[in-house]
């Protein structure tokens, strides 16, 4: 990874951890360009279980929108879930 992508590794893990709010967490940002598609693979700490969000697109700007709207929907998920779940 070249430091631009690194940098935006970064931001990536700042900007997921503002979505996802209290009680989850960024435990691991990973990206590769290798190959036509940019990928990015980030680990997250749910409620006391792993959860991995995989995001590919055309290149590593791409990644943004879909990695946040998947991390909102977990955020969403695990909420629902605090609220409606078995007690």
């Amino acid at each position: 990874m070249n430091d631009a992508e690194e940098r935006f590794a970064a931001r990536l893990g700042e900007d997921l951890e503002r979505v996802l709010g209290a009680g989850l967490a960024v435990d691991d940002i990973e990206m590769s360009t290798a190959g036509e598609r940019a990928r990015v693979r980030a680990t997250l700490l749910v409620e006391g279980r792993m959860e991995t969000l995989e995001v590919e697109a055309d290149d590593i700007a791409g990644l943004y929108r879909p990695l946040m709207e998947r991390a909102a929907e977990l955020r969403l998920g695990a909420a629902f879930w605090r609220m409606i779940g078995p007690s």
